[in-house]
């Protein structure tokens, strides 16, 4: 795939993104060296960072990182970048940003000077759709190293290579997929790392702290590193722990190689910083409630969380779409492909949710009926293909929630794992069972063991992978399920021997306060209307966003409530009265609705394989 001149920015720093392009460059002979001073983060959610850049005279263009790995988007939090000041041959050196490209500062570095010493200051407040502000709590923190440096616009993200250092708070612990960590007091210094490796690298510390070896063999190891906010929140039984042990082992028996040397999940506990999901090739950094380790109900929710960023150190970290490895952390992604990507980690991470014993099987194809009936009651797919979806990614991320099935938006993760399922059924159907999407998983991610590389891929050769598994018409698969519009989700159930029905009882998936599926809405516990489907009865009845249901036919809201008046109008013809109250303004509306509650289900199909239980079933030896 061809890369793309950036769309922002000067033609000075356009011609040096083509430059590095065009030649492989070489990288400095020594060091960046980079500071992070952590040590007060936890009282005033604020780092400092300092560097010490080798550079030549003349003029100079500094980068701060704006395309994410993971984030696939422009989203490098400059607004949170403070406190500049460059210093070189003793003197403070005057700066300008880029009028244009805003991550970009142009120095003058003067004759006789071959190092700037660079000072910043990283704040971490809520920005953008960047999860900034999980930067630190009170006892644990993240550091994520392309929040606080700059690199020269000259080098690569592969060339410019950094000798990274933290200053921990008093008494904290860390843990990091960085190597060769040299502990001085509150300082821990690391090996010299690309710019590539760094960014794929976070940093987890806290007070509060446990490490579990979850694999090892020949010196290589898997770890879960959990950081809480207080020491009860890190009382996992050996059980929940048993799980996260069988996952590694499912991964490995899957892909039959990994690709990275030591794996480290960083995983953080807090009611206090945001959740966190984001991959890298040898760790992932994670983040949860206070008691996702301790409550079976909140882990059962979340339990894709880190087999899905598992997942994609094979799938999206060492075999990566051409458009998303850029030479530097400038340049536009392409983000067509991540139905691969993402859609495919998707399903392997609700997948491995199962097979690692996290959920009980026999919900399993609850969640499939779940997640069929969300996205068929979706009123978006009338108007956008799942391919637009991922192309759209950048700006879709970073749009509010509100309206979000008119939107379409993120499909390309769990319509995504809609679509592999039937790619898996399709190929279990061919074979009789002998060959599934495993195989194709296997071969394309899997290989043989190596450290973190990065193997790119284009559309044609996921088709060509697939085609050596079954040979199927699968770019005439693709064009009908990612290219057009799609009226229905893939179904790779029904091959499977089973069928979704609709009924008045909930299920594991979709609880009892959930109307999407009758009057067409989601509310929650306090009756907020967090979105309407088009066409529903509630739009019909002019029942919009940001709206309170204040009453149900004369009777406070609750979900209780809203669901047997559900029931009574299905045997009465009387409508089912609202009070709504938006910004200090209350109405009244009448929806007519006579069908009841409604949840989706899946019941099995007489006299036909059941061939979707056995995607769940465990690969590695008990």
């Amino acid at each position: 795939m061809a890369p793309r001149v950036p769309f922002a920015g000067t033609l000075l720093a356009a011609l040096v993104c083509l430059a590095a392009l065009a030649a492989p460059g070489v990288a400095s002979a020594e060091p960046i060296s980079l500071t992070v001073d952590a040590s007060g983060v936890a009282g005033q959610n604020v780092v400092f960072a300092r560097e010490r850049v080798p550079v030549p005279p003349g003029p100079l263009t500094l980068y701060y990182p704006k395309w994410i790995p993971g984030e696939h988007g422009p989203v490098g939090p400059i607004g949170n970048f403070a406190g500049l000041v460059v210093r070189g041959g003793g003197a403070v050196l005057p700066w300008a940003r880029d009028p244009v490209d805003l991550y970009a500062f142009h120095v003058t570095v003067p004759p006789g000077v071959d190092h700037l010493d660079v000072s910043m200051t990283y704040l971490g407040a809520p920005f953008g759709n960047y999860s900034s502000n999980r930067l630190a709590s009170s006892n644990l923190g993240v550091i994520v190293w392309d929040q606080s440096l700059l690199y020269p616009s000259t080098l690569t993200m592969r060339q410019a290579i950094f000798r990274p250092t933290v200053i921990l708070p008093d008494g904290w612990k860390f843990a990091t997929a960085l190597t060769g960590a040299r502990r001085d007091g509150n300082a821990v210094t690391f090996d010299d790392v690309s710019l590539e490796h760094l960014v794929d690298s976070p940093l987890d510390m806290g007070e509060n702290y446990r490490r579990w070896t979850l694999w090892s063999q020949g010196g290589n190891g898997a770890y879960l590193n959990a950081f809480a906010d207080t020491p009860e929140e890190l009382a996992a039984s050996d059980a929940v722990v048993g799980h996260y042990r069988r996952l590694v082992r499912e991964m490995l028996a899957m892909y039959g190689a990994r690709h990275w040397r030591d794996y480290n999940f960083l995983l953080t506990l807090s009611d206090v910083i945001p959740g966190e999901g984001i991959e890298h090739h040898e760790s992932s950094d994670d983040g949860a409630a206070g008691n996702y380790l301790t409550d079976a109900p909140t882990l059962d929710k979340g339990a894709d969380l880190l087999s899905h960023e598992f997942n994609h150190s094979w799938d999206g970290k060492y075999r990566m779409p051409a458009g998303l490895y850029q030479p530097n952390l400038q340049m536009p992604y392409d983000d067509s492909l991540l139905w691969v990507y993402e859609g495919m980690t998707q399903y392997y991470g609700n997948v491995m949710s199962w097979r690692d014993g996290i959920r009980d099987a026999q919900y399993w194809p609850d969640h499939v009926a779940a997640t069929y009936a969300y996205y068929d009651n979706e009123p978006g797919r009338n108007w956008r293909s799942l391919l637009d979806t991922a192309v759209s990614g950048p700006f879709l991320y970073a749009t509010p929630r509100l309206y979000g099935a008119q939107r379409r938006q993120v499909d390309f993760y769990s319509e995504g794992e809609l679509m592999w399922l039937k790619a898996d059924s399709i190929i279990r159907e061919k074979t009789n069972g002998r060959e599934s999407l495993d195989t194709f998983a296997k071969a394309f991610f899997g290989g043989r063991d190596t450290g973190p590389e990065v193997v790119t891929y284009t559309r044609d050769d996921v088709v060509d992978g697939l085609n050596a598994v079954v040979p199927y018409d699968w770019n005439g698969f693709f064009a009908t399920w990612v290219d057009a519009i799609a009226v229905h989700p893939p179904d790779g159930f029904t091959a499977g021997g089973w069928k979704l029905v609709y009924t008045d009882q909930p299920q594991h998936f979709v609880q009892k306060g959930n109307f999407w599926y009758s009057i067409g809405i989601n509310v929650d516990d306090g009756g907020h209307v967090t979105d309407v489907r088009f066409g529903s009865p509630a739009w019909k009845a002019g029942v919009g966003v940001l709206t309170q249901i204040a009453a149900v036919n004369g009777r406070g809201f609750s979900a209780d409530v809203l669901y047997d008046a559900l029931v009574a109008a299905k045997s009465s013809n009387a409508s089912i009265r609202l009070l709504l109250e938006r910004t200090d303004t209350y109405r009244e509306v009448d929806l007519a609705y006579r069908d009841g509650p409604r949840y989706p289900h899946l019941v099995r199909i007489e006299g036909v394989p059941d061939r979707l239980s056995e995607v769940v079933k465990p690969l590695a030896a008990q």
